[in-house]
């Protein structure tokens, strides 16, 4: 049973783990977490995924303020734990809590030969609107997609 809560300090060394093995071209450091962490939930939103006493996934938005887009700085979910929904409840979390803080759209980027993930976004109205050359790493490009609030 996959189960949901928001991250603690001591999650930072298992995330930042992950984030050499999934991001391996840009992953964030453990300072980078620490700087994420203290913004929440004044400008920032995380949430983990366990499955027993496992992380197997976590999720981030960055909203400055209200009536400006919220920017997904992260979904990141285990390749065996893939597939199960988790992606999409991380999804619904994010956009749920940008919402009642009045963002006017959702930003994210996603790496262009991830199909699935990008399926996934544009089955919850996420559509591409530019392109990010090498922006995960040389040869890597990400495609810019955005969901607008009406």
């Amino acid at each position: 049973m996959i189960t949901y809560r928001q991250p603690i300090a001591l999650d930072i060394p298992v995330l930042a783990t992950y984030e050499k093995e999934l991001f391996p071209y840009s992953p964030w450091s453990t300072s980078q977490f620490k700087e994420e962490f203290a913004g929440i939930p004044t400008t920032r939103y995380m949430s983990v995924a366990e499955s027993g006493n496992k992380v197997v996934g976590y999720c981030g938005v960055f909203l400055p303020a209200p009536g400006v887009e919220a920017d997904i700085l992260t979904v990141a979910v285990l390749p065996d734990f893939r597939r199960q929904g988790i992606a999409r409840e991380f999804m619904r979390q994010i956009e749920q809590w940008s919402k009642e803080r009045g963002a006017s759209a959702m930003m994210l980027e996603v790496e262009q030969s991830n199909s699935a993930a990008i399926e996934l976004y544009k089955s919850l109205g996420y559509m591409k609107i530019s392109v990010r050359m090498d922006y995960y790493g040389p040869g890597q490009d990400a495609f810019v997609m955005r969901k607008d609030f009406n």
